[in-house]
């Protein structure tokens, strides 16, 4: 989705996240809050599915995980066609859904997966990727050495 001015615009699932807000005050005042440590950040690249989006949706909706998408305008576009992100409060329940949810995508181009790779700082399981909160974050380090909560 595109909103005013070509800036990604979110549509947002039936269930709330509700972290992100107090996160990213503390990042702006340079702190690591706490929900970083807990969030775990699932991206899937709407090029990859290989069922229709609506259907993907409707499933994350039954297993009652949290979910924003967005298909992204130009010049973003030209790297992916947009991305279904997926919030989780351990690496354990992202790691259910995703084995639930991976016979569904295939893997990415080569050049999204290196857009990803370099803007997005994240890790693979075939055509899924993953990481722990916001890019933003990796001003405190990597998010793969974080400390667990």
């Amino acid at each position: 989705m595109v909103g005013p001015g070509g800036k990604v615009r979110w549509v947002q699932g039936r269930k709330e996240w509700g972290k992100c807000e107090v996160c990213y005050a503390e990042f702006l005042k340079g702190v690591q809050h706490s929900n970083s440590l807990n969030c775990w950040k699932v991206g899937i690249p709407i090029s990859s599915l290989k069922v229709q989006l609506d259907d993907v949706l409707v499933l994350l909706d039954e297993l009652g995980v949290p979910w924003k998408f967005s298909f992204f305008p130009f010049p973003l576009r030209l790297m992916s066609r947009g991305v279904i992100v997926l919030y989780f409060s351990s690496r354990e329940e992202m790691e259910s859904v995703v084995s639930e949810i991976s016979p569904l995508v295939e893997r990415p181009s080569t050049m999204e997966r290196k857009f990803f790779d370099t803007f997005v700082n994240v890790d693979w399981v075939q055509g899924i990727n993953y990481r722990r909160a916001c890019p933003e974050y990796d001003k405190f380090g990597d998010w793969r050495s974080w400390k667990t909560s």
